[in-house]
């Protein structure tokens, strides 16, 4: 099912595109060329790429990741503070097939990524997620996911990089699906990261479009309460409720939501709920939320401004 694309008023933080045998990705949409970047929150469900390999991607703040697939791979636990995610932070840049992309990697080693269409900075194309693990200028993610909203497709990838802490991001994206689908990405830590977030900074009322593969774009409203309770609604009739509280370094924030009996999402037979993280662009009270929901099949992506 192909999926309206979010097109955004401002000139923001996003995008990426793709491209392959089956459909677009964050490669080009002429060739097999793909790009992707994640970012999750808060608990462990195996999944398995199409080689057989189990990996562990987490949507929670459980920071147990798997760094290796099959006999032999090893598990690494990363607590919040540990060098090893030290390629934390908020990056912006732009891939080798014309598309901006926006990368949130979260002090849990969950990550999500935003890509434009190709050639556009405006209208967003899909997200990816994941979890990495960074050290000493290397950065890995194995169990990347790009959920692609110009196609509906759910491709898995791999990537690799170098970076600088709070300064520069280099990675390549293989789509583990799509002969020669490589991507290369360029990014710069952006320095709003280094803000404090708050309740009092995220509270409020917000108005956008959430989107999933799942439901396609709808018009949605949040109320985010001082004490982090979350109240949405959607013009489907979906009604959901969650949670949402501060990074614990970095601006940015855990997120958590419960869909209502009227939303597509729980009645799909996918998941009740989903986890995640947000960031607030305090150039514009722009929010950005992406969500995983504990099937690992989809997610809900939500960007609104505040009132």
């Amino acid at each position: 099912m192909k999926i309206r694309l979010l097109v955004l008023s401002l000139f923001s933080i996003f995008g990426v595109s793709a491209c392959g045998g089956s459909g677009s990705t964050l490669g080009s949409s002429t060739s097999s060329n793909t790009t992707a970047t994640n970012d999750q929150i808060t608990h462990v469900v195996s999944t398995t790429t199409n080689s057989g390999n189990t990996i562990g991607l987490t949507n929670t703040l459980d920071t147990t990741v798997t760094t290796g697939a099959g006999a032999g791979s090893n598990t690494s636990s990363a607590s919040a503070g540990n060098a090893v995610l030290s390629a934390e932070g908020l990056w912006q840049g732009r891939a080798d097939t014309s598309r901006v992309v926006t990368t949130l990697i979260a002090d849990s080693s969950f990550y999500w990524m935003l890509y434009s269409s190709a050639g556009s900075s405006t209208n967003i194309a899909g997200v990816v997620v994941g979890n990495s693990l960074s050290s000493n200028g290397q950065i890995t993610s194995n169990n990347g996911k790009d959920f692609n909203f110009e196609t509906g497709a759910l491709l898995p990838l791999t990537w690799t990089g170098t970076y600088t802490a709070k300064s520069s991001l280099q990675a390549s994206l293989t789509y583990t699906d799509i002969p020669g689908g490589v991507v290369a990405l360029n990014a710069v830590h952006d320095s709003n990261y280094n803000l404090t977030p708050s309740f009092a900074k995220i509270s409020g009322t917000y108005r956008g479009t959430s989107v999933s593969l799942t439901n396609g774009s709808q018009e949605t409203a949040i109320v985010i309460y001082s004490a982090g309770q979350i109240n949405g609604s959607r013009t489907d009739g979906c009604t959901f409720t969650g949670t949402i509280s501060p990074f614990i370094r970095g601006n940015a924030y855990n997120v958590s939501i419960d869909y209502g009996v009227n939303c597509r999402e729980r009645n799909s037979g996918r998941s009740n709920s989903s986890k995640g993280s947000a960031y607030l662009n305090p150039a514009n009270n722009q929010l950005t939320s992406v969500s995983l929901n504990s099937s690992i099949d989809d997610l809900l992506l939500f960007i609104g401004n505040k009132l």
